[in-house]
């Protein structure tokens, strides 16, 4: 259903809030909920710390702006997994658990939310995941994934290799860690499926700088197609690594970032990947307002992971808090939200997506949304192919 021209006009003003300082403060009497983020803010991976907590924070200070919700006033908690370790996130977690009482925790990335999960559920914590896309993050309890996870992304870009691109022979190259092993794991079953054989499988460590060991076994192997599981910045300069060591073949993945294309440089041309297809020219007022805001406040266009977490506060906890607020509740007390998240998927809920219309969770934790094949043309992505039906189409 369109938004009405009067709900259209609510969201432009909530949403451009974000880029201009508040008139007056909030009311004094107003309650708070701390919302705990754990993000990559220091290390290889900081770019997306810094998109993500970009994108739950303009939803913040929106709805702040706006009033809040029900008499509480929205606040967030930033802790560091510093790109990936799951210490740091377990520490991280429990300052955030045991002092600051969060009752939801927006996470990223695999390792750390694996490794903080079992203390969410301990204390009644809702776990939102918008960047990890390991397949264990699937059926995990309190864990919800609104970026679709490598084993429903990874099988999209080996049918593009095998279909396309006539691919019979697959190298893989991917992160040491539960992300990009299963994303390897993906690829390995998709492989096997489509009649394609992965011919070396190369895993690497984080933040890794040179690739020359793993690129001469690749290129001993004579693949069609190099298939990475490779995130952030490490995507540029394996990419820039491959090319220069005369690896010609396609390579593909499903990740990208503006770091990664600029680290990459001119190699990066032709790069494809299958990855969420948020973009960020919709016509969806939701989808329109949300990137004015972005580009007003920090003068440029929005990808999907600052997306993501701008929908974790915007449309899965606004409303969530409004319900438990409505029925009498204590949003701020840890396991509220978590069991209103339980009661809105048991009556078959819909939240509202950044990405236009409706995203549907689903009980193991995942979650259905756009998707699309990308190539990088002119050092920007360029959707070549919509994922239809479980099928690329053009």
């Amino acid at each position: 259903m369109k938004p009405s021209r009067s709900f259209a006009a609510v969201l432009v003003v909530a949403f451009l809030a974000w880029a201009v300082p508040p008139l007056a403060p909030v009311h004094a009497q107003q309650k708070t909920i701390k919302l705990g983020m754990l993000l990559a803010m220091t290390g290889p991976g900081a770019f997306y710390g810094q998109v993500m907590s970009r994108g739950a924070q303009g939803a913040v200070d929106g709805i702040n702006r706006a009033g809040g919700i029900g008499g509480y006033k929205l606040e967030l908690v930033i802790e560091d997994h510093k790109s990936g370790d799951a210490d740091a996130g377990v520490s991280g977690a429990r300052k955030m658990l045991d002092v600051d009482k969060v009752p939801v925790i927006l996470t990223s990335y695999s390792a750390p939310t694996l490794a903080i999960q079992p203390l969410a559920v301990e204390k009644k914590v809702l776990l939102l995941n918008g960047g990890g896309v390991g397949s264990a993050l699937i059926g995990k309890a309190g864990l919800y994934n609104t970026r679709m996870l490598s084993s429903q992304t990874a099988p999209f870009v080996i049918q593009w290799a095998a279909e396309r691109l006539k691919a019979k022979r697959v190298a893989t190259l991917f992160w040491n860690d539960a992300a990009g092993q299963g994303v390897n794991g993906a690829i390995r079953e998709t492989c096997a499926k489509a009649g394609c054989q992965v011919v070396a499988q190369e895993p690497h460590d984080i933040g890794a700088k040179s690739y020359t060991a793993q690129l001469a076994r690749i290129k001993a192997a004579r693949p069609d197609v190099v298939a990475l599981g490779s995130f952030g910045d490490d995507v540029g300069y394996i990419v820039n690594q491959a090319r220069a060591y005369g690896v010609t073949v396609p390579i593909v993945g499903i990740d990208w970032t503006p770091n990664a294309e600029k680290i990459g440089g001119k190699a990066m041309a032709g790069y494809v990947i299958a990855v969420d297809r948020f973009d960020p020219e919709g016509g969806d007022a939701k989808t329109k307002a949300f990137v004015e805001a972005y580009r007003a406040a920090h003068k440029d266009a929005p990808e999907f992971y600052a997306a993501n977490y701008y929908e974790h506060v915007q449309f899965i906890l606004q409303p969530l808090i409004k319900r438990v607020v409505d029925r009498k509740g204590d949003p701020s007390k840890p396991g509220e939200i978590l069991a209103e998240m339980e009661r809105a998927l048991k009556e078959g809920f819909a939240f509202q997506s950044v990405y236009g219309g409706d995203m549907r969770l689903l009980g193991d934790g995942t979650a259905v949304k756009p998707l699309g094949v990308f190539e990088v043309r002119d050092g920007k992505l360029t959707l070549v192919g919509r994922i239809v039906g479980g099928k690329v189409q053009d």
